[in-house]
């Protein structure tokens, strides 16, 4: 069915529904900053104007003209949207849950309209999720629980990998994703995860795009089901398969010019705020910017916005003033956490080609002194950043990073540095310009790493292909050693999601290729892949779950151990005692459960799994906790609840966990170049939380701070 509403449209029979203050024409794409009190003034209009409206209706646009439809669609949408606005308009969102409520049909299902023949699944699943954000439980019905329950493996003699999954779950290939969003943020929300479905949603954006998947009876609007989709995507957490294409697929759209509306620009902006910051940073504060003003400039003297198509059936289309408002004010409102962030951003600061850096890490490292918190870095700690520092040159890119510990009396700061592939030369020992220390190499294991580099510089061969980055971590827990020796991550890239038996063997296959490729180079004769390792290492990653991944193999060199650390990404915390139980993992099950049971609570929704191996696995774990689209405490508020939730169980303590709050934001580092000054601008941010489990009573609870070079320039003295 090809849609009346193309992203463009905008139907004129709706226009009379908000009146509109006259506005200057001003290019959408031009990067400007709306300020807090433009902000807070749009945003306290539009509640007020939202609180004066009756309940949400949604009205039907024909050729006839526009009425009012007996749907609970509008109120729906409302929920969600008000859901995320700070408690905005809560006397509005009060009358839509009433409208909810009475809505539901005997079996428990709600309809699109009071006319339509059937009951709607994913209108259900939504009005569901709504309703238990706003602290409303209800059960599913019988009908829509078993198809939640549907994900199981493949049935033989099926060869499409979006057919079999969708044959498991009950839906069909040509199935409304729209409909399967619902299903699955539904799923979330009740604990469950379906890799099957998922599976199909990120084939389908992947393949058609959000337009060429807008359909259904009622089809939703591209953007409103982009919204849906990253909603998902948000609450599950690391869905990069999903998340990729979508964003590209946003921005592009909006560069283009063809996101056009203010309820379409809101339902964009929030579908990539759900996504989160992706690296180019700059790019994404500066369309969000340039999105909000868009929003400002469109809102009417009342506070409204004008309509927008959101649903069409056949030659109706439908559309929500109530809806519209709600959805608006919910991009402004994470917008302005967003804008606290970002307001020391320097727009001036774009990136272009430099002459290699000269010195070491040590002068950056020491610019960043006055951002230390003293809670967690101590002189002493400082002092040795510096002192290892003076072995890393600092045309070593890379994002730098700190592990710290959260109780009183534990100093120790250790530091991370990812390389990526343009730090490969350096680390090969063939870059044109700078080179690492001579006396670096007495120590066999950085010959390992240089043996390693070149093989990963090796273009088209497998570890070019395969190897996403690679970390080195040093341990400061005791003075810098001469040469210093770091703990080395070989991090993968990430496989297809495993929707049958074929993916799963090529994606274990692909992951033990690449490790009996770079793994012997850096682990040398001294400590070789025996047959009792790889048997460990082969059943970790046969045993992984439909979406995990093996994101990284751990090497530590600086330990002079044999052991053999494996990072797993994306092990839903539903299946995490499952895994563990297939791999035989000796470890303390009881645990990891009552570990769980106080952290889902809190909303952490993505995980990596730390296990050793020696070469059986230990009975050791990491339980790495974060938040999908690495979003930070001023916008993500369960960041202070999980610390809180740490500080009582005296995991952490009080004034470190007001200083992992306080770190991210922005730094402007100034470094001597030559007749010139060298302008780097750094993200600061909160990456995660590891707990360290082990048996033993108490846990060790570590974070880890990010530090990401955003942009940089050379300015004239």
């Amino acid at each position: 069915m090809t849609l009346s509403f193309a992203l463009g449209h905008a139907l004129r029979p709706f226009a009379s529904v908000a009146r509109r203050k006259p506005v200057s024409v001003q290019n959408p794409g031009a990067p400007s900053r709306p300020t807090a009190d433009m902000l807070d003034g749009a945003i306290g209009a539009a509640v007020a104007a939202l609180e004066q409206l009756p309940v949400a209706e949604m009205l039907a646009s024909t050729g006839a003209g526009v009425h009012s439809v007996d749907s609970p669609a509008a109120a729906t949408l409302v929920l969600l949207a008000l859901a995320e606005s700070e408690g905005a308009a809560h006397a509005h969102g009060a009358s839509c849950m009433r409208r909810l409520l009475s809505s539901r049909a005997s079996t428990g299902f709600w309809r699109f309209s009071s006319d339509s023949g059937r009951s709607e699944a994913g209108e259900s699943a939504r009005a569901l999720v709504a309703l238990r954000q706003w602290n409303m439980p209800l059960d599913p019905p019988p009908a829509l629980a078993a198809l939640l329950s549907r994900d199981v493996a493949g049935a033989p003699g099926q060869t499409s990998s979006e057919s079999r999954a969708a044959a498991i779950e009950g839906v069909l290939p040509e199935a409304d994703v729209a409909m399967t969003a619902d299903l699955l943020l539904l799923a979330a929300h009740e604990g469950r995860s379906l890799p099957g479905r998922a599976a199909l949603v990120s084939e389908k954006v992947r393949t058609q795009g959000l337009l060429g998947c807008a359909r259904g009876e009622p089809a939703v609007s591209p953007l409103l089901l982009g919204y849906l989709l990253t909603r998902w995507v948000r609450h599950v957490g690391d869905h990069w398969q999903l998340a990729v294409p979508l964003r590209a697929e946003l921005i592009s759209l909006w560069e283009k010019g063809e996101v056009r509306g203010a309820v379409n620009v809101a339902l964009a902006m929030s579908a990539l705020m759900n996504l989160g910051r992706p690296t180019d940073v700059n790019l994404f504060e500066r369309t969000l910017d340039s999105m909000a003003a868009l929003l400002l400039r469109e809102q009417s003297e009342e506070g409204l916005w004008p309509v927008a198509p959101l649903y069409e059936a056949g030659d109706v289309v439908y559309g929500s003033l109530e809806a519209s408002a709600a959805l608006c004010v919910e991009a402004l409102v994470r917008y302005v956490r967003i804008a606290r962030i970002a307001a020391d951003r320097t727009d001036n600061f774009l990136p272009g080609a430099l002459p290699p850096r000269s010195g070491t890490w040590k002068e950056t490292l020491a610019a960043f002194d006055s951002d230390y918190p003293p809670a967690l870095f101590s002189p002493e700690s400082r002092a040795r950043l510096l002192a290892l520092g003076e072995w890393l040159p600092a045309a070593l890119e890379g994002d730098g990073g700190f592990e710290v510990r959260l109780l009183e009396g534990t100093p120790r700061v250790d530091f991370i540095l990812g390389i990526k592939h343009d730090g490969q030369a350096l680390l090969a020992g063939r870059h044109p310009h700078s080179e690492l220390p001579a006396p670096l190499f007495a120590a066999p294991e950085w010959r390992r790493i240089r043996d390693f580099a070149r093989a990963w510089a090796e273009p088209g061969g497998l570890l070019d292909r395969e190897v996403d980055a690679f970390w080195l971590e040093f341990d400061l827990d005791a003075p810098v050693a001469s040469p210093p020796l770091p703990i080395v991550f070989l991090c993968t890239r990430d496989q297809p999601v495993a929707v049958n038996e074929a993916l799963h063997r090529q994606k274990s296959d692909t992951y033990r290729a690449t490790l009996h490729a770079g793994l012997p180079l850096l682990r040398g004769d001294e400590a070789p892949l025996t047959p009792e390792l790889q048997r460990g290492m082969d059943v970790c990653i046969e045993a992984l779950p439909p979406g995990a991944h093996l994101y990284a193999a751990c090497v530590m060199m600086s330990r002079r151990s044999k052991n053999l650390r494996f990072t797993l990404k994306n092990v839903p915390p539903e299946s995490m005692v499952a895994y563990l139980e297939a791999v035989a993992w000796p470890g303390d099950i009881q645990q990891l459960r009552d570990t769980l049971a106080w952290v889902l609570p809190l909303g952490v929704n993505r995980f990596m799994l730390n296990l050793d191996l020696a070469p059986q696995l230990l009975p050791t774990l990491g339980l790495e906790c974060s938040f999908q689209g690495r979003a930070q405490p001023a916008e993500e508020p369960r960041w202070q609840r999980l610390l809180d939730e740490l500080v009582t169980r005296g995991l952490c303590a009080p004034s470190r966990r007001d200083a992992l709050l306080a770190w991210p934001g922005r730094t402007q580092v100034n470094l001597s170049a030559g007749s010139a000054t060298r302008e780097s601008v750094f993200d600061k941010r909160l990456a995660h939380v590891k707990l360290g489990l082990t048996g033993a009573p108490v846990i060790e609870a570590k974070a880890y701070l990010a530090t990401h070079r955003t942009s940089e320039l050379l300015r004239p003295r």
